[in-house]
């Protein structure tokens, strides 16, 4: 049994080791601040319903103080004309002071408990914007990390690839220039024809002249 339960664990701890190297780790991030911000939302509307709820008593209680002065008035206005009907009024009063007293206590549950939803919600959301700030930074951290992994694993056969593109890039470029007619050449090829012409019309008009000036002193 002991055997087995070794093998067990040995084999959970690979799986869970292999779960871990696959583990989307952003992706789960992004899963727990949506729920986190689901429990946000919700939270904000049992504020609202229970602000709404404190603010009803708070209107409750402030008409039924109201109510309570208007029949303390009047107990005393008509104690003097009717005695029972003061009473009567001080039995209104009694009444009325009985749902203030319930009233008072509702009002101060229902405002701690709102309070205490307040702080709650406040809480949640610093969470909830803490782990946002650190799944981005997380992120970025991975995210360099992984092109620093990136480009140290590939740092030299990509520098090799880059000096053989361009190796290439100039051996075509070299091709192409001596494939293509050089027109300067022909320009100048044709320069040269003139000029060697040129030089023997003046080579010949020497001779000529020279020829003249013999002939012009054997005559003499």
């Amino acid at each position: 049994m002991n055997s087995l339960k070794r093998i067990f664990v040995s084999i959970k701890g690979q799986i869970d080791h292999v779960a871990d190297e696959f583990e989307n780790h952003e992706a789960l991030a992004a899963v727990a601040i949506q729920d986190l911000q689901n429990i946000a939302s919700k939270t904000r509307l049992h504020l609202h319903r229970v602000s709404t709820m404190t603010a009803q008593y708070q209107t409750q209680l402030t008409e039924q103080q109201q109510q309570a002065q208007l029949w303390s008035d009047r107990a005393i206005n008509v104690r003097q004309q009717d005695e029972a009907k003061a009473l009567q009024c001080v039995k209104r009063l009694r009444q009325v002071q009985q749902q203030i007293k319930a009233l008072q206590q509702q009002l101060q549950e229902s405002s701690a408990q709102e309070e205490k939803i307040r702080a709650d919600l406040e809480m949640i959301q610093e969470q909830l914007q803490a782990l946002k700030n650190k799944k981005e930074i997380l992120a970025a951290r991975e995210n360099r990390s992984h092109l620093q992994a990136t480009i140290g694993d590939t740092q030299g056969g990509t520098l090799h690839e880059v000096q053989n593109v361009f190796q290439r890039w100039e051996g075509s470029v070299v091709s192409s220039e001596v494939s293509i007619p050089d027109a300067n050449i022909e320009i100048d090829s044709l320069a040269t024809n003139f000029e060697q012409e040129e030089d023997q019309l003046a080579l010949k008009m020497m001779l000529d002249e020279l020829t003249e000036s013999s002939q012009s002193d054997d005559k003499h």
